[in-house]
């Protein structure tokens, strides 16, 4: 999974901040208040995340924390927790898409690993639980597509989450017989 995140850590704050502090609550490790003020309390929740994952427990959330909360979250998705757009859901999901940078940028690494053009299809599909504010696009692509010349990718998914109408961060899922089950079921 790819996340678009920054670094974050105790006296941060922000947006970043309340999506941690979601997520965290999500997942059982805060119960403060989402006020998107990174402190004490934001800082020994992730510490006790970082323990229970088995990452370094500093307090600190780079990479691999993000994607360990991503991994996570995801997982607990399966198949009846998504629904195939329709086709109206589709257009005005690409018209998002466009018009936003989060969307584009997405867009962009899709178009950089090859899965545009002729022998790919795309589907979307919408969060059962989060609606609007969590959705998905899968690219499959016949023969497998990649930027890595060592494995090639049947599928991407991109997940993209949303804070009011805007995309605050997209997620991406490569899908190949090397990687093995992925970890968002969909309904087909």
């Amino acid at each position: 999974m790819n996340n678009n995140y920054p670094t974050i850590k105790q006296g941060s704050t922000g947006p970043n901040v309340i999506r941690l502090q979601q997520d965290l609550t999500q997942l059982g490790y805060y119960s403060g208040a989402i006020d998107g003020d990174f402190g004490p309390g934001t800082k020994q929740a992730v510490i006790n995340f970082q323990q229970a994952r088995g990452l370094i427990a500093d307090g600190i959330v780079g990479p691999n924390t993000w994607s360990e909360i991503n991994k996570l979250l995801c997982s607990s998705y399966t198949g009846d927790q998504w629904r195939r757009m329709t086709e109206s859901e589709e257009i005005e999901e690409i018209r998002s898409l466009i018009d936003s940078r989060m969307g584009v940028a997405a867009l962009n690494q899709l178009a950089l690993e090859g899965f545009v053009g002729f022998g790919c299809t795309r589907s979307f599909y919408v969060s059962q639980e989060f609606g609007r504010f969590q959705t998905l696009m899968r690219v499959k692509c016949d023969p497998p597509r990649g930027a890595s010349t060592a494995i090639g990718y049947h599928e991407i998914r991109v997940i993209f989450n949303r804070f009011e109408d805007n995309i605050e961060r997209f997620d991406i899922e490569r899908v190949s017989e090397e990687t093995g089950r992925p970890v968002i079921q969909l309904p087909d």
